[in-house]
């Protein structure tokens, strides 16, 4: 690659995977430029940091967000490891009937729980969920199915439909700003194939045709 880079200091184990999502960088560029980690996974190890070698301009995006993103690193790792719950008492158990309009991120902030659990509770292996589906959700906080914002159209106001990219932004900083709403998401309405964005493109919000 030719860019200008430089080195940031790693206090926590992270994956090319999740830095590319959160700071914009392709892995194929991390890769090439972080030759010595061969499994692609920066390791942690008590007492030492390791060296990550970044183009200069994704070292400041590191090092302003670092503690958010070991905070989205860490918060991943526990729902990978968090077990499914054995003994839920029945009014904790919902099925969940997918209306349209719905994606995972949206779902499981209704619920207070993450993507990746009901992922696991349903056995899905991507975020494509279709009308009429019916998902098993063990929830944190269940809802009552009141109408109080669903005034007779919905989405036409208030919640806004798309995100014009500013310089710095990546998926993940867009997506910290839309609550429920996820880089797979941004990824799968907008036909994204890699984490590069340009500034001024508008990218959608929802699973929807404006």
């Amino acid at each position: 690659p030719y860019f200008e880079t430089d080195t940031v200091h790693v206090k926590q184990m992270i994956t090319f995977e999740q830095i590319s999502e959160l700071v914009g960088v392709s892995e194929d560029d991390l890769k090439t430029l972080n030759p010595s980690y061969k499994l692609n996974i920066i390791p942690k190890i008590e007492g030492k940091t390791h060296v990550l070698r970044l183009p200069k301009w994704a070292v400041g995006k590191f090092v302003n967000n670092e503690p958010a993103i070991y905070a989205h690193v860490e918060k991943e790792l526990a729902e990978r490891e968090k077990p499914i719950p054995q003994l839920v008492q029945a009014e904790e158990r919902i099925r969940y009937k997918v209306r349209s309009g719905d994606y995972l991120g949206k779902i499981a902030e209704r619920y207070g729980v993450g993507v990746s659990q009901i992922k696991r509770w349903n056995g899905l292996r991507s975020n494509n969920i279709r009308v009429g589906q019916r998902l098993t959700i063990f929830a944190r906080n269940p809802v009552t199915t009141t109408t109080q914002r669903s005034s007779g159209n919905s989405g036409s106001s208030g919640s806004a439909k798309t995100h014009v990219v500013q310089k710095g932004d990546s998926l993940w900083t867009i997506s910290q700003k839309y609550p429920g709403i996820t880089i797979d998401n941004l990824k799968k309405w907008n036909g994204l194939r890699n984490n590069n964005l340009i500034p001024g493109t508008r990218l959608k919000l929802c699973e929807c045709s404006s």
